[in-house]
């Protein structure tokens, strides 16, 4: 299933205001979103476990982002397409950093800090931060 391009239009100016702050924006299908994740970074290793997060959105994304940029892209994402329904993170982030990083990696950051899904009606969002410093 193909994501609604009402919602890629969204996504990409969240991505612009984001990617300002280092932290990209990606909408999959909802139906398989971790497989969709999986083909569009190319990553081999397909057996990482994803968990809910212990917090809610605002939360997440601030553990996410940092302290200080969080809320411009958090009150953009609530006013785009409202709280999430659901959130996941993966329970072992690091050996799927590894593979995300460059100079091999598909990542849009050289360095891959943390990761998490947003999952909504139709589609997930995924919220990566990270540095190309």
């Amino acid at each position: 299933m193909r994501v609604d391009d009402t919602v890629l239009n969204k996504v990409e100016g969240l991505n612009e205001l984001s990617m300002a702050y280092e932290v990209s924006v990606q909408a999959f299908s909802a139906d398989d979103y971790l497989n969709g994740f999986y083909d569009f970074y190319e990553i081999k290793d397909r057996g990482h476990k994803l968990i809910r997060s212990p917090y809610p959105f605002g939360e997440s994304l601030k553990e996410l982002s940092g302290d200080d940029v969080w809320q411009p892209i958090a009150d953009m994402t609530l006013r785009l397409f409202g709280e999430p329904q659901d959130i996941k993170i993966f329970e072992d982030f690091e050996k799927l950093a590894d593979e995300l990083e460059g100079p091999d990696g598909l990542a849009p950051f050289f360095f891959v800090f943390d990761l998490m899904f947003c999952e909504y009606g139709g589609f997930t969002l995924c919220f990566i931060s990270g540095t190309n410093n």
